[in-house]
């Protein structure tokens, strides 16, 4: 959640940035603070919209109001996404909770077998559309990245096309009902996250293990990629754990 400052910063500037322009008055934002449950008298919006002038988020339109600056648009907007990101956070948390880390731990030992051939089939059959689909995907994943976890979308579609490359109706099935749990990718994405660990390395050799046509060396790649999910899963519970036992 945001503090309660920012909080309350965002709700002004909303509220504002909802006239459409009309100035809007001390007033008639704390009546509508106090109608979104914050305890705010006239007085203290006034403080408060003074310091938002300072900062250059708000400009005053005489004795009307204030309107929202465009660098009061920028921070509102800068609000909505760390809303947003913390939100998604927490309900990352939450699924992560609801899932033990043995359920995790049979999941990808199972992934492990089934998506090792896979790769292996993927290596023998790729056409060279699939292998320039996998490296947009990639380059998607690392632009993401870069930046915050936000990119389990593009680790589903990443292993999708291996298992179309694969061509195994019996495989593809296996793998379908193993990954029915749709909250699995982004909650392995965000334990690899908080351990600091990055599948986009992996996925460049599972890249250039089905590129080479050698599908020994595709497979041994995707099967260290699991590997490596598995450590991230146990070192992640280590982390956990070890903070629990601080409380």
């Amino acid at each position: 959640m945001l503090s309660s400052k920012e909080n309350l910063e965002y709700d002004i500037l909303l509220i504002i940035g909802e006239a459409s322009g009309r100035p809007m008055g001390c007033g008639s934002i704390a009546i509508k603070l106090q109608s979104m449950g914050h305890a705010c008298s006239e007085a203290t919006v006034g403080r408060i919209l003074r310091d938002l002038d300072i900062a250059g988020f708000t400009e005053k339109a005489g004795f009307q109001g204030r309107k929202l600056s465009d660098l009061g648009s920028e921070r509102l907007n800068e609000l909505v996404g760390r809303a947003h990101r913390l939100k998604q956070g927490q309900e990352l948390m939450a699924a992560v909770q609801g899932h033990t880390r043995e359920q995790l731990l049979e999941v990808l030992i199972a992934r492990r077998a089934i998506e090792g051939e896979l790769a292996y089939l993927a290596a023998l059959q790729a056409k060279p559309g699939e292998i320039e689909a996998l490296k947009s995907v990639l380059a998607r994943q690392r632009s993401i990245r870069e930046f915050s976890e936000g990119a389990s979308t593009e680790d589903v579609e990443f292993h999708t096309i291996i298992v179309k490359m694969a061509q195994n109706r019996v495989l593809a099935a296996a793998i379908a009902l193993i990954r029915q749990d749709t909250q699995l990718s982004p909650i392995l994405e965000h334990i690899r996250f908080q351990v600091h660990s990055a599948a986009n390395v992996d996925h460049q050799r599972i890249i250039e293990g089905i590129e080479s046509g050698d599908g020994a060396r595709a497979r041994t790649a995707m099967i260290e990629h699991i590997n490596n999910l598995i450590n991230d899963v146990e070192t992640y519970w280590q982390f956990t754990d070890h903070q629990n036992n601080q409380v």
